[in-house]
């Protein structure tokens, strides 16, 4: 063990006392790879999330289209038309496109859009690209 008096000079090293920028250097790239990584989950999510609305929202369609069928006076559904089933949350702030070209009441697919996202959604097939603001 080293008494104190050991210890009552200064230094004789000129180097500052605190961190290496070495260390400061990893701790920064340490950051940034964890927000790429939370900013892709969260766009993977976002993703997800679209999907799911344009797969519930297809849904909704095809139903609201057998009922118009069945009354007899049958007419694409429109954005409108869907929010009792589909709900407010994924009403809001959203575009839906209903497609039927044949006018049978099989609806061919539908576009979501929110986000900044268009979903396109048929049976077996989900397609998202980026809307781009003009």
């Amino acid at each position: 063990m080293h008494s104190i008096k050991d210890y009552t000079s200064a230094s004789s090293s000129n180097e500052p006392i605190g961190f290496s920028q070495g260390f400061v250097l990893t701790v920064v790239l340490i950051l940034v790879v964890v927000m790429l990584i939370i900013s892709g989950l969260v766009t993977v999510f976002r993703h997800t999330t679209n999907a799911s609305n344009a797969k519930l929202t297809y849904l909704a369609a095809r139903a609201k289209a057998i009922e118009f069928q069945a009354l007899g006076n049958y007419r694409v559904p429109v954005q409108a038309d869907l929010i009792d089933l589909i709900g407010a949350e994924i009403n809001q702030d959203a575009e839906i496109r209903v497609v039927d070209e044949n006018t049978d009441a099989t609806i061919d697919y539908i576009v979501y859009i929110r986000n900044g996202w268009a979903t396109r959604y048929s049976p077996g097939e989900t397609m998202a690209i980026e809307v781009k603001n003009e």
